[in-house]
This record gives structure tokens, C-alpha cells and sequence, in this order.
């Protein structure tokens, strides 16, 4: 027996391309610490990196602009 596959299931095992995103990360005064993007391109991860990387500093994310394009599994 042949196995049938769909042009819609076969794009939706794609992976996904999406632009990737960067968050400006600033401190309590306004100064420019770094830029961050996250693998998953979500800011909660990026977030979780910084308050790693930053331990006891209380920094906030911005979200910057779009650089390249990055494949996202579905």
C-alpha cells in the first residue's frame, strides 16, 4: 500500500523561517549594556540569559530590530 502525503501536511513538517529577533538590554539608567537574541527567538529566554549572565542586576529588555533569518522547528 502507498503512503499518501499532502502538500499541507508536507509544509507544515517545514521548519519555520522567521525573522530573528534583538532586545536592547538597559539598566536603571537608560545605559545600553548589550544586545541579546534568544535560539528559540522568544524574549523569555533571552530574559532568563541575561538574569544569568547578570546576576543581582535588575535590567530590562527592549525590543531592538530584526537582523537575518533563523529556522524555527514546529
Amino acid at each position: 500500500m502507498e503512503k499518501n502525503t499532502s502538500i499541507n501536511g508536507f509544509i507544515a513538517t517545514l521548519p519555520k523561517i522567521v525573522e530573528k529577533k534583538v532586545w536592547k538590554v538597559t539598566d536603571q539608567d537608560g545605559t545600553v549594556v548589550q544586545y541579546v537574541g534568544a535560539t528559540d527567538n522568544r524574549k523569555s529566554s533571552a530574559q532568563a540569559y541575561i538574569d544569568q549572565k547578570y546576576v543581582g542586576q535588575n535590567l530590562t529588555l527592549t525590543f531592538s530590530h530584526f537582523k537575518g533569518l533563523m529556522t524555527l522547528p514546529r
